[in-house]
């Protein structure tokens, strides 16, 4: 990679646009001999602050960040580190990186002993699944996973069929009754739905929707609870409206994602495409792609800013990102995933930490990556996990 290859690079990475491939190629570069070290040190301060003297050789270090994030993407299989020296150094991920999570390889400094990482004894916490509950308009509950395949019931004129964990209502002419269903996930799962007018969902989990089985009249409305993503389908005649507790967001076709659980402090809409418009008592609000729109319970307006996409859509996408966030606002996420019951013990203000995982890992391998940046340690006790801030062991 030339210098201005990397330097558009490393602007991307400042102005928050870098994808994970390209995060990965910044990191391959401190590990290329082709460079100097004064460039290695460069993109090394931008990427993760000013790194203090550990007695690291640049190649040393540079063997421990590739193999960060190894876990949050296949493209790291592919980085050519398999010469570099690998060490186990206990305090540099905490002490470099400044709170990244690593998944990978961790260097130690000669002659030094690692601080052991706290035991975490636990059975497999595995993750989460496609799996869902459907109720129907008569209040019949079916159980949705990728293994119920086929046609499922009928609602009105529309079918209703499973295939491979994604849910698809078929309308087969206009119903004089309109009929609503709900799909719920629970806690550790997720799930897909078509609705009758080809509309897309992605449902993460501990979220619900609830829907017409068929769309009639001016407009098309559903509710959701939780996280769902959006791919509308384009009526200009038959505007898409979600209600999401006291907010509206109105939509001809566009895509775009929501937040709003219960336990989390903003509900958060982010615009991928389109156009969208939110609503909130007397206030309204329109949302560019790229923007993100967000209101607490305590507010009556719309803050709206600049969008993380990579971080908001990961869920989607497999993986759970996070830049700079509050321990506890990723336990809120590992808790909805791996089915855990999470508690506290000491400050957790200051503990941000950032880094990339897939969410097909078992909750041991995520707690065990989060515990390798000696901000934070884990007791696990059945689905119990309580966290504190690290101690020295």
């Amino acid at each position: 990679m030339t210098i201005p290859e990397i330097k558009r690079l490393l602007d991307k990475y400042k102005r928050n646009e870098i994808s994970d491939e390209e995060y990965l190629q910044l990191m391959q570069e401190v590990a290329d001999d082709a460079h100097t070290s004064a460039i290695k040190a460069h993109i090394m301060e931008t990427l993760y602050g000013k790194v203090p003297d550990m007695g690291l050789s640049t190649d040393e270090a540079a063997a421990m960040l590739s193999g960060i994030f190894q876990a949050g993407t296949a493209d790291a299989r592919r980085l050519r580190v398999a010469r570099r020296r690998r060490l186990v150094y206990s305090s540099l991920a905490a002490a470099v990186i400044g709170g990244m999570i690593v998944t990978g390889v961790y260097v130690s400094q000669p002659g030094k002993k690692a601080a052991p990482v706290a035991a975490i004894h636990a059975k497999a916490l595995l993750p989460g699944s496609d799996k869902a509950m459907l109720t129907l308009a008569d209040g019949t509950v079916i159980p949705l996973d990728s293994a119920n395949n086929g046609a499922l019931a009928k609602q009105g004129n529309t079918q209703i069929t499973n295939r491979n964990g994604a849910l698809s209502y078929n309308s087969g002419g206009q119903s004089s009754e309109v009929m609503y269903n709900t799909v719920a996930t629970p806690h550790g799962g997720q799930y897909q739905l078509t609705l009758a007018d080809g509309s897309r969902v992605w449902l993460n989990a501990a979220s619900s929707i609830r829907f017409p089985t068929a769309f009639t009249g001016r407009g098309r409305e559903v509710e959701i609870t939780g996280e769902a993503y959006f791919e509308v389908a384009q009526q200009a005649d038959m505007p898409f409206r979600v209600k999401v507790h006291n907010v509206e967001v109105n939509v001809l076709g566009t895509s775009f994602n929501i937040m709003a659980y219960q336990d989390e402090q903003f509900i958060k809409t982010t615009l991928v495409d389109g156009a969208v418009q939110l609503k909130h008592g007397n206030n309204a609000s329109v949302l560019k792609p790229g923007l993100q729109a967000s209101l607490s319970a305590k507010d009556n307006h719309f803050e709206i800013g600049q969008a993380d996409m990579e971080q908001t859509l990961a869920w989607k996408e497999g993986k759970f990102r996070f830049r700079n966030t509050n321990i506890r606002t990723i336990m809120r996420q590992l808790s909805r995933w791996y089915d855990i019951e999470v508690s506290y013990q000491g400050d957790m203000s200051d503990i941000d930490l950032t880094g990339v995982i897939s969410r097909r890992e078992e909750a041991g391998k995520l707690l065990k990556a989060l515990e390798a940046t000696q901000r934070v340690q884990f007791a696990v006790n059945g689905n119990n996990v309580t966290v504190k801030p690290w101690e020295q062991q």
